[in-house]
């Protein structure tokens, strides 16, 4: 069956749609994120949390929010590309998280059966542990589960500076008003005025930085993400403009704005973005 998240994403959610419970000890003093502290602990260092005001007020219950929503869509993208593994007898499962630890040995998340699962209502498997490629908990699974794969077109992930940028602000404006820096809010023709003067300058700030243009995941293909400086003196983007390529028109379409956290969650599914534009 397909699974609509890796673990438990909301407090009512069917456990029959979940794949794995994630357990911890409670009585120990463990939260429920115990395990992607685990998965922290032995990956490559990095920032798993967010800085902003804005979304540190909104995930202040969370010390890996951007670590469990990565984990969930590359479950989920495995999960398109049949690259969840089973053992022989059918009792275990493994994937490639797509992280690696400081030696560069990818890591693996393992789960276990639950046998009575759809009597108790429960998820079909349980997470047993996060093991890199050297873990005897690896034997049954050969060869290894392979990466998420999101490229398949290397002129994908780079911004060809010949395309003009054509975006339908009209229509995703209205949809996503409250994405907007509150100063824009009930103003949409403001907003347009102002995206549009910052899309007068992006091609040459490209043209000077080709990494300013972030590829990132989204229905099921690759997109580009762009800064939209619109408030900040400073230079720091408000949002990320996300922009579809048109070979047939020699166009970018702009299909909508994304905020700092959803865009670097997206941009993070393929690589850990190298600009620091995006940063939420």
């Amino acid at each position: 069956m397909n699974y609509k998240s890796l673990s438990k994403r909301y407090k009512d959610q069917n456990p029959r749609e979940i794949f794995a419970h994630f357990p911890y000890n409670g009585q120990a003093g463990e939260s429920w994120e115990e395990p992607y502290k685990k998965l922290a602990n032995i990956a490559k260092k990095e920032d798993w949390s967010y800085h902003r005001p804005e979304f540190v007020n909104q995930y202040q219950y969370q010390s890996y929010p951007i670590l469990t929503n990565y984990l969930n869509y590359t479950f989920l993208r495995l999960q398109e590309e049949s690259k969840i593994m089973l053992s022989g007898d059918g009792d275990k499962a493994c994937f490639n998280t797509g992280l690696q630890t400081p030696r560069g040995k990818d890591i693996f998340a393992t789960f276990f059966k639950n046998k009575e699962a759809e009597q108790r209502n429960q998820p079909d498997w349980t997470l047993y542990s996060f093991v890199d490629s050297y873990s005897t908990k690896l034997e049954p699974f050969t060869p290894l589960p392979d990466l998420a794969n999101y490229i398949f077109n290397v002129n994908d992930l780079v911004f060809n500076t010949s395309y003009d940028i054509e975006p339908n602000l009209d229509h995703f404006l209205k949809h996503n008003e409250s994405r907007l820096p509150e100063v824009l809010q009930g103003n949409i023709k403001m907003a347009e005025n102002v995206i549009n003067g910052e899309l007068q300058t992006l091609k040459d700030k490209i043209r000077r930085n080709y990494k300013i243009a972030i590829p990132h995941w989204y229905e099921e293909k690759i997109q580009l993400l762009l800064p939209l400086v619109l408030t900040n003196d400073e230079g720091a983007a408000d949002l990320a403009l996300v922009v579809d390529r048109d070979d047939k028109r020699k166009i970018y379409r702009g299909k909508t704005i994304l905020t700092m956290d959803m865009a670097y969650v997206d941009a993070r599914l393929i690589t850990k973005p190298a600009d620091d534009w995006l940063n939420p």
